[in-house]
């Protein structure tokens, strides 16, 4: 398991170039710098740790996207990242001065927000939101999806987000832009997250 996985990979906008890998912190951790099509800028920013089988220890990977407006393509390269990790591990997706970092920061449900839903499409099930990293040796803002270990775990999971969203959906406040796309992210959500 390695980020040359990713290498050609197709996506809208080209396939995927990764470069600029570089040893991280420990033996199992590499940084990276991903590009889409030939001569473009850079997609995601990744940090990758390949986990310690014998300290049961899984997989994480860290991303940061400078794209996130762009909604589609954002679900698009978190599932792609996500696709290098199994289950049980997890996915963490910087934020800031962004649309989730304003609806996390007004309660919404992470799946309500464009990088919360795009981890949540990507079949994450379980959510925390690293507004405020311990030891501050963590990076910046991060919302972390964590990839359900086995079947009986997403169902259950899944309950609790459904149950979650549908309070959510239930309670008013006054609309505005940023409500109404999170509240068409959250039907949408819960239509998924519904057994």
């Amino acid at each position: 398991m390695s980020l040359e996985r990713l290498e050609g990979r197709p996506t809208g906008r080209g396939p995927l170039h990764v470069a600029h890998v570089a040893r991280g912190r420990f033996p199992e951790e590499s940084d990276a710098v991903v590009h889409a099509g030939a001569g473009a800028g850079p997609v995601a920013y990744v940090k990758f740790f390949a986990g310690r089988p014998a300290a049961h220890v899984r997989p994480w990977l860290e991303a940061l996207i400078p794209d996130r407006e762009d909604e589609a393509f954002l679900a698009e390269i978190v599932a792609t990242l996500a696709d290098l990790l199994p289950a049980g591990s997890h996915l963490m997706v910087g934020y800031g001065d962004d649309e989730t970092e304003r609806g996390l920061k007004r309660g919404y449900p992470p799946p309500a927000t464009p990088v919360g839903s795009a981890l949540f499409a990507a079949g994450c099930t379980w959510f925390k939101d690293w507004y405020y990293p311990e030891g501050w040796l963590e990076g910046g803002f991060k919302l972390q999806g964590n990839k359900p270990l086995t079947p009986r775990v997403r169902d259950e999971r899944l309950r609790e987000l459904a149950a979650d969203l549908e309070a959510w959906l239930g309670w008013t406040a006054d609309e505005d832009d940023v409500l109404l796309r999170a509240r068409r992210r959250a039907r949408k959500a819960l239509k998924a997250a519904s057994l």
